[in-house]
């Protein structure tokens, strides 16, 4: 989802996405299952085990979408949806669908997750962002208001998307820049910046402890200082200061998973 999109699937992701959801839209929340329907997809929600969140299959000359229900995955859950516009993403770009088609791209289990390593998967993750949550929609609902986790937690649920998703759509489009750092029992897992946030080195490597004077690395020291307010920190807690800096105070906010022992920050400047 986080890894550099090919600027030609970009624009294909826009115009589509823009389209099908101003067209599908209610009270702010796009109509999967009408998209589905509009174009002949049927959905078919099973128990498949933990071998998959979804799949686009062609059965020449019809399209099924299967989702997962035992992971979670239903037309109307958080996580079935950003599944199932994975699906259409497969389904709509033209590329992936002329290789369904063709069977140069075979029948493959779709995941849920933030990093794909696979091309096809992270443009697929893209184009469910951009339909679920439409940039125009998006910045008229956040824009003009001070930044925190409650604006992300109102985008989650203004567009039926998980938290996660929500705050990495907002990263990438939303009205404030911001930076996300995402770590597991200590150690740093993955980091994503707005285009607009300053260019400044990180004191961290992805793989790495998290810097132990943030408020993220407290946490994961004693269980009384997991904080979950919005912190003013110091720039060299998380950043490695050169020759600029700037000149505005720096917060952290983080929100925490105890099931998978996970913490994710939000860094942004005032």
């Amino acid at each position: 989802m986080i890894q550099p999109m090919d600027p030609r699937v970009l624009r294909e992701t826009t115009e589509l996405t823009e389209f099908l959801s101003g067209r599908f839209c209610e009270n702010m929340r796009t109509d999967l299952v009408g998209i589905c329907q509009d174009e002949g997809i049927r959905i078919i929600t099973d128990d498949y085990g933990q071998a998959f969140d979804g799949m686009l299959v062609y059965a020449n000359p019809f399209f099924y979408i299967h989702l997962n229900s035992a992971r979670g995955n239903w037309e109307s859950s958080r996580r079935g949806r950003f599944t199932l516009g994975h699906e259409l993403g497969h389904f709509f770009l033209q590329s992936h669908n002329r290789g369904i088609r063709m069977g140069t791209i075979p029948p493959h289990a779709s995941n849920t997750g933030v990093v794909h390593d696979d091309k096809i998967e992270a443009e697929a993750d893209n184009f469910s962002s951009s339909l679920l949550m439409p940039r125009g929609r998006l910045r008229a609902l956040t824009g003009g208001r001070k930044f925190s986790l409650d604006i992300i937690k109102e985008v989650s649920n203004t567009f039926e998307v998980s938290l996660t998703a929500a705050l990495l759509r907002f990263a990438q489009v939303g009205t404030h820049e911001i930076m996300i750092v995402a770590s597991r029992n200590g150690l740093v897992e993955w980091t994503f910046r707005s285009p607009e946030f300053p260019k400044v080195p990180n004191k961290f490597k992805k793989g790495g402890p998290v810097p132990p004077s943030t408020v993220a690395g407290e946490a994961y020291v004693k269980d009384s200082a997991r904080y979950t307010t919005v912190e003013e920190v110091d720039f060299e807690d998380w950043f490695i200061y050169k020759t600029w800096k700037p000149p505005y105070p720096l917060y952290e906010q983080c929100f925490y998973s105890d099931i998978y022992n996970c913490t994710t920050s939000l860094i942004w400047f005032k």
